[in-house]
Parts: structure tokens; C-alpha cells; sequence
């Protein structure tokens, strides 16, 4: 039964994320600028030291995997821009399954499937997964930090080899992925300093450290200059802690919360979700291990929330995504305690909200736009036909499909 389940989830799921990913996936700016970082490495055979920049014309960058992965896809569609569509719909499914495992390895089934319903059906989430873009990695590898931080505290010294992993990798992904060394740090004192430890922080270093060399190539092929950019922008940005910010900041901090919980009038339930999971989690059985637990919840949450306000530049809500695993795990908890109490209306209350938010989704996507990739198809094929040359424009959708149109007619 478990397993008919969890299928029928994942094929809602497979729908949502696949279904008619040439009309409905966005091809803008990002996406555009990404299939030539591809073409350039299939076609011209130039491979990038550094990947995207941390912030606009900031002059420092992420590492490059992210270019390296997407370039699979391109490669297998002959540059198609249909790449992008499955790249991103690859990396849902990997986000799926992460949230599954994860939450099952910490919890329980149960909680494990309300996780993935409520990932699968949250209609915000499901936009989100039709953009492809690095933040879409954002939130799988903030859980698997998150879980490999807990098992490491809860005297799992193996699963530093993991935490280093996923935190190098982190860094070719987005710049918030430095509130982890903060997280990390902040964890240190829980660490099991026996001797043990050692031999696996020997091997986790290196493997932390190989994803670093490109950029620190980089860094020496240009005499230190996104390093220096580096300092230019953090003198420019940083304005010291101020409680007046922090606090302005507070919608900012749980904006996941929010974002997941969709409805407008049920928002308020924001700030006071975390707490009552503080109540229901440590109440039901008192550990050291859901205290510790609770402490990583607390970090996730106050890390980016305090590190946000000595920062005097334009702050977006995906800066708090490495945040949505926890949103989520922490509803998928709750409303697991729900179904414990011994009465039937708040069960009954709880279903009716689950079952209204997923028809929500349902007819939202139903009525899902065109992103415009189809239309810029029709457009390069006339302009081809006609004999009209497309001129290369920066994060143009049409000059891209003119290219690779015409390259393989050639």
C-alpha cells in the first residue's frame, strides 16, 4: 500500500514537472545564457574556469558545474533549448527523491510522504521547478546538509564526507551556500571529537577543497581580480548589524513559510508554525538528539535571517530558499501530529486543506501561459524561410534558436 502510495504521488509529480515542457518552461535571459555556457563547451571546446556571477556585474563568481551538467543535456539534444526543460525537470526529480529519504531517515514514512505530496502539489514550488536556473539546486543540497550536519552531531563521523561534498558543490550553485561555513561552525561545538573524527575530517578536507580549484585557477590566471571584487562589494554592502533591520527582515525570514502555504489569509501562520513544531517535536519524546535537531531547525532560519541584515543591497525571496526543506518537513510534521489526536474534526480540517491546496494547484496549472519558447520557435523558422538573418542579441531566446537552426542546416 506504501508503495502504490508513494507511485501515484511521484506520477502527479512526473505530470507536473514534465508535462509540455516546450510551451510551458520559460527560455529568458538565464536560461539563454546558460545553453551558450553549453554550446561553448560542446561546440568550441571552452571550458570554464568560474560559472555565473554571485550578483549581477559583481565581478565575482560561482564555480562552474553548474555549466558542466547542463551541457549533458545540451549535448544529447543537439543544443536544443528543449535541454533546459529537462534539465530542470532532472533536478526536481532529484529534489523529490532527496526530500523523501531524508525526511524518512530523520522521521518517518508517513512524514516522509506528507513532504512529498506537499512538494509535489505546492503550486509555488511547481513554477519554480519549471524555470531552470541554479537555484533550483538550492534546496536539495541545503536538506543534504542539513541532514549530513545532524547525523555528524549526533555521532555520525562518517557523514562529514557527505557534508563536505555538498557543501563544495554548494558553492558552484548560489553565494548564499557561505551561510553553510556559518552553520557549520555554529555546529562545531555538538561535533564528536573522538579520535575517529579525524580520519574521516582528513578525507572530508580534500573533498571539500577539489571544488575549489577552478576558481582559485581562475583566481590566479587573473592576478586575484574576483577576489578583489570580492572586497570592493562587501565594503560597499556591509553596514554592521542593526536590530532595527533585523527585525525588518522578519517577513523575509519565514517567507518560505508563505510561499508554501499559498493561501493569503492563512500566512499569519508563519511566524508561529516553528514554534508549535518546537512544542510538538521535543514534548513527544524529550532527547538530546530533537534538541540537537531543533538547534539545526533554529540555525537554518536565524543564520541568513542575522547574516541578511548587515547587508544594505536589494535582498530577493530566493535568498531564503535553502530554507524550503525545512518548511516543508516542518508542516509535513505537524500535520502528522494532527492525525494523532484523538479527535475526528481537526483530522477531517486537515484533510480538507491538503486535498482544497492540491485542486488548487491542479487548476492553476491547468491554466498554465505559454512561456513564449514555441512562439519564438515560429518566429526564427518564418524569419529562416524568408531569409532574414536574426542578429546575435545578449539573453535573446531567437537569436540562440537562429543559431542553432542555421548551424545545423550547414
Amino acid at each position: 500500500m506504501k508503495f502504490i502510495i508513494l507511485f501515484f504521488i511521484f506520477l502527479c509529480f512526473i505530470f507536473f514537472r514534465f508535462y509540455d515542457i516546450g510551451r510551458i518552461n520559460q527560455f529568458g535571459w538565464d536560461q539563454v545564457d546558460n545553453a551558450w555556457a553549453a554550446k561553448n563547451i560542446i561546440i568550441d571546446h571552452k571550458l570554464p574556469l568560474v560559472g555565473m556571477p554571485v550578483k549581477g556585474s559583481s565581478g565575482f563568481y560561482i564555480g562552474p558545474a553548474y555549466y558542466y551538467l547542463i551541457s549533458v543535456f545540451y549535448f544529447f539534444t543537439m543544443l536544443d533549448p528543449i535541454a533546459s526543460g529537462l534539465f530542470v525537470g532532472f533536478t526536481s526529480i532529484f529534489t523529490f527523491w532527496i526530500f523523501y529519504f531524508v525526511t524518512k531517515k530523520i522521521f518517518s514514512t508517513v512524514v516522509a510522504f506528507l513532504a512529498v505530496f506537499i512538494y509535489t502539489f505546492s503550486w509555488p514550488l511547481i513554477q519554480a521547478d519549471r524555470i531552470q536556473w541554479p537555484v533550483n539546486f538550492i534546496a536539495p543540497i541545503s536538506f543534504i546538509v542539513f541532514f549530513a550536519l545532524y547525523k555528524i552531531i549526533t555521532g555520525k563521523e562518517k557523514y562529514l564526507l557527505l557534508l563536505a561534498t555538498a557543501f563544495g558543490f554548494s558553492l558552484h550553485i548560489h553565494f548564499t551556500s557561505i551561510f553553510y561555513f556559518i552553520i557549520v561552525l555554529l555546529a562545531l561545538p555538538f561535533f564528536p571529537w573522538k579520535k575517529t573524527i579525524w580520519k574521516y575530517a582528513l578525507i572530508a578536507i580534500p573533498l571539500f577543497l577539489i571544488w575549489l580549484i577552478p576558481n582559485a585557477i581562475f583566481e590566479f590566471n587573473t592576478k586575484a581580480a574576483s577576489g578583489k571584487s570580492l572586497t570592493t562589494y562587501i565594503s560597499t554592502y556591509y553596514h554592521g548589524f542593526h536590530a532595527r533591520r533585523f527585525l525588518q527582515l522578519l517577513p523575509d525570514a519565514f517567507i518560505k513559510f508563505e510561499s508554501v502555504l499559498t493561501f493569503r489569509m492563512i500566512k499569519p501562520l508563519s511566524y508561529i508554525l516553528l514554534p508549535i513544531f518546537y512544542f510538538l517535536y521535543y514534548s513527544e519524546v524529550r532527547s538530546n538528539q530533537r534538541l540537537k535537531l531543533c538547534y539545526l531547525i533554529l540555525l537554518w532560519f536565524l543564520v541568513p535571517w542575522v547574516i541578511f541584515s548587515t547587508y544594505s543591497g536589494e535582498i530577493s525571496d530566493y535568498y531564503f530558499f535553502l530554507t524550503m526543506p525545512i518548511v516543508i518537513i516542518v508542516l509535513s510534521y505537524i500535520t502528522s501530529r494532527v492525525f494523532q489526536i484523538n479527535n475526528m474534526l481537526p483530522k477531517i480540517a486537515i484533510v480538507i486543506f491538503w486535498s482544497y491546496y492540491a485542486l488548487f494547484s491542479a487548476q492553476n496549472f491547468a491554466q498554465y501561459p505559454s512561456a513564449g519558447l514555441a512562439k519564438s520557435r515560429v518566429n526564427v523558422t518564418e524569419a529562416i524561410k524568408q531569409g532574414r538573418v536574426i542578429e546575435f542579441v545578449h539573453g535573446s531566446a531567437d537569436s540562440y534558436l537562429y543559431y542553432i537552426y542555421t548551424r545545423n542546416k550547414k
